[in-house]
Parts: C-alpha cells; structure tokens; sequence
C-alpha cells in the first residue's frame, strides 16, 4: 500500500512539471482546466456595451483579432479587441 501511495504521488508531481509547459499549457486550456486565460466578466460586458448591445459586432471584433494570432487567451483577444475599438474611435 505504501508503494501505491508513493508512485501516486511521484505520477502527480510529474503531471504537475508537465503541465507548466507551454504544451502542458496548451493541452490544459484545450482540456479546460486552465481558466486563468479566460476573459473577466467587466471586459466582457464593456465590450458588448460599447458595442450597443450587438453581439454580432462584438463576435466580429473578437474575429478580427483572432485572425491575427490564434493563441491568444480569451482575455488577450478581449483586451486588444478593446483596444481596437477604442483607437478606431479616435
């Protein structure tokens, strides 16, 4: 029994190592384990509030930065879509 334990625990912190690679992090968003990349609720509904409401501009301006890097967190596309919207505006 105390084998099992020690070989759990060995497994564990392996997976644990993994996991902080960049692939252990891509496979842990993909799995959706990792929710540090996801966008904060205030973002979230800024953009949509910019957007008066229109889901369908802000999907298209999630696209649009999306197009441009593909590994970029769900936060990250919110910031720059921001962003975008608000140098545009200028």
């Amino acid at each position: 029994m105390g084998s099992a334990w020690i070989v759990l625990i060995c497994v564990a912190f392996i997976v644990w190592i993994a996991s902080t690679t960049p692939t252990g992090r891509r496979w842990r968003r993909r799995l959706g384990f990792d929710r540090s990349g996801r966008a904060p609720k205030d973002d979230r509904e800024y953009l949509l509030r910019v957007c008066n409401g229109d889901a369908a501009q802000v999907q298209r301006l999630l696209e649009h930065e999306r197009r441009h890097r593909r590994e970029m967190t769900e936060a990250e596309t919110y910031r720059r879509a921001i962003r975008r919207y608000l140098r545009d505006r200028m």
